[in-house]
């Protein structure tokens, strides 16, 4: 069964910017999650008023979730990307990890 990750960041204000995984690890993610079909999809919405992004990420299935988040090369820019977004007062909640 498929694995369904919703997380939801949300700025203090329009003035903040989101911080994102960089470039290299976009295009690690994509050689060896997407291109591999063990991140199915990934969508990214925001709010009307720009200060909610809500990331829909579905998964081949659970062991396909748990690799890409134990993968060292994401969790150290995970680690990185949210160190900066805390500081600038983004917060971020998981709202559903479950299968689907």
């Amino acid at each position: 069964m498929a694995w369904k990750i919703v997380q939801v960041r949300t700025k203090p204000n329009a003035d903040t910017d989101y911080e994102a995984y960089s470039d290299e690890v976009n295009a690690y993610i994509k050689t060896n999650y997407d291109d591999t079909g063990k991140r199915l999809s990934i969508s990214v919405t925001e709010s009307e008023d720009g200060l909610v992004l809500t990331y829909t990420a579905i998964y081949r299935d659970e062991a396909a979730r748990n690799e890409i988040v134990s993968d060292p090369t994401i969790a150290a820019e995970t680690i990185r990307r949210n160190n900066i977004n805390a500081a600038n007062g983004i917060t971020r909640e998981v709202t559903v990890d479950e299968e689907v």
